[in-house]
């Protein structure tokens, strides 16, 4: 087992104990898709000139939201499974080969 392989391993040992969906949630969203979705709604009026509502109104703001909740809940969902999956891959990948050089 390289340092590097040895490092992941014992990263993940630890970050597996701690990982929580909550924590995941509340990181995906305030640091991803919130700041995603606000400069995807100022470009589409301010650059592209989406003048279809004004630049406050209740349905403008109902489409915002709604648009907002579907690209947190894909963002956070797919982060998070992909992350997960990914990691534990590797970590039983490397542990498996770490296995079968000590036989």
């Amino acid at each position: 087992m390289t340092q590097k392989e040895k490092q992941f391993v014992d990263y993940w040992t630890e970050k597996r104990k701690t990982w929580s969906w909550k924590k995941h949630t509340y990181q995906t969203f305030f640091s991803v898709a919130l700041p995603i979705s606000i400069l995807i709604d100022l470009v589409n009026y301010f650059v592209i000139g989406d003048t279809t509502y004004t630049f406050f109104s209740f349905a403008h703001l109902f489409t915002y939201l709604l648009n907002f909740l579907t690209l947190a809940v894909a963002l956070i969902l797919g982060a998070g499974f992909v992350n997960w999956n990914y990691n534990e891959g590797k970590y039983w990948r490397i542990l498996r080969k770490q296995n079968n050089n000590l036989r």
